[in-house]
């Protein structure tokens, strides 16, 4: 009788350091994961490695291992955007000064082409000076400053700027929204969205803007009565330099890249699509709270 007690009083004393272990275990992993989600949110000091003779000790190196290279591929990334930035930087030095003295030069001849001569030149200089601030943009060259914005209210000053230009274009805003971005990037992405609208419309074109938003997202589009474009051109609109066959434009394709590196800064996604008769620009953002960049 006094073995079997002695055998009950050992097992349950295994079971209860098998309790303990498996406690002190589960309590490791939930540490180790909040570390690892604490490391991708905000930056903090990677895992350091285990010299314990357990099981934990293998997962816990692999992911101080993992978390050391994603800092090392960081470093990596934040020295080509260095390099990228210093390249544009040097390139916009090193063409303004040239193009500056063909311009004068230009202005000084007397030739019967002067006008065409000096046009030419404007085209060129907005073609480098747009392609250098999209070179910088996918480079994060630029700080962006997040705070609330009211859509309608960015959308009609993007307006603005291109009414005058296009008086018989008419914009339609339908629904609202406020949501967290920078009204000075994001209003350059509808105002690059709406001026490629206005491009491809006829003279009393019709453009509508809807805006919507929800818990987690914000959702607009950007729409055109221009006809739209060939189904295979779609997936292209947003590269740089592309223009769509089947729309006639005289812009250097590089006005919706930018929109799209803007959007990308902004954590969200852009995509087109042909609607009865015309285009469709669809935005979707997240909702953020709190951001760093």
């Amino acid at each position: 009788m006094g073995g079997l007690i002695a055998a009950v009083v050992i097992l349950a004393i295994a079971l209860i350091v098998l309790l303990i272990v498996h406690l002190l275990q589960r309590r490791r992993i939930k540490r180790l994961a909040e570390q690892m989600e604490s490391f991708l949110v905000s930056g903090s000091d990677p895992l350091k490695f285990s010299v314990q003779e357990d099981a934990l000790a293998p997962l816990q190196n692999a992911a101080a291992e993992l978390e050391n290279q994603v800092l090392l591929a960081r470093d990596q990334k934040k020295e080509e955007r260095r390099a990228t930035r210093d390249l544009t930087a040097d390139i916009s030095h090193q063409l303004k000064t040239p193009l500056a003295s063909l311009r004068l030069f230009c202005e000084m001849d007397e030739s019967a082409h002067v006008n065409e001569q000096l046009t030419q030149i404007e085209r060129m200089e907005r073609l480098i000076q747009s392609l250098l601030r999209l070179e910088r943009l996918c480079a994060d060259g630029y700080e962006f400053t997040f705070a609330e914005q009211d859509m309608v209210s960015l959308v009609r000053e993007s307006w603005q700027g291109l009414a005058s230009v296009y008086p018989n274009k008419q914009l339609r805003i339908e629904g609202n929204a406020t949501i967290r971005c920078d009204e000075k990037w994001l209003g350059e992405a509808y105002l690059n969205l709406l001026k490629n609208a206005c491009e491809h419309t006829p003279e009393d074109g019709e453009i509508t803007v809807h805006l919507e938003q929800s818990d987690t997202a914000f959702f607009c589009s950007v729409s055109d009565n221009g006809g739209g474009v060939d189904s295979k051109e779609l997936p292209h609109l947003f590269d740089r330099f592309y223009r769509a066959h089947s729309r006639e434009t005289k812009g250097a394709g590089i006005g919706l890249s930018i929109v799209k590196e803007i959007i990308r800064r902004h954590h969200g996604s852009i995509y087109a699509e042909n609607i009865p008769g015309g285009l469709r620009m669809n935005i979707t953002l997240p909702i953020l709270q709190m951001i760093r960049t």
